[in-house]
């Protein structure tokens, strides 16, 4: 059985989070570079962005201009845009 698909408005959610979790280690760490707490931490919060940039990708299209897959047509621009009030109002 597959795995249930999640929500854009849940990746999305997952993506805002993580980045704004790793834009604050990023600045502890400019001050405190040898916190392995924070290392692990920006890492798991990496791994788990990365996850969710990438399941996006694969159900809602590239989400970056760099997700565009080089034998794919140039979808870049194809909407829904992510911030469209058609799913960001939570209708899918």
């Amino acid at each position: 059985m597959m795995p249930r698909c999640r929500a854009r408005n849940e990746l999305l959610d997952i993506i805002n989070k993580t980045s704004f979790a790793m834009d604050d280690t990023r600045l502890f760490l400019d001050t405190h570079p040898n916190s392995r707490e924070a290392l692990m931490f920006y890492t798991k919060m990496q791994e788990k962005r990365n996850m969710a940039i990438r399941e996006y990708t694969e159900n809602y299209g590239p989400i970056r201009a760099y997700d565009v897959a080089p034998a794919d047509v140039w979808k870049w621009n194809m909407g829904p845009w992510p911030w469209q009030a058609s799913f960001v109002e939570g209708r899918n």
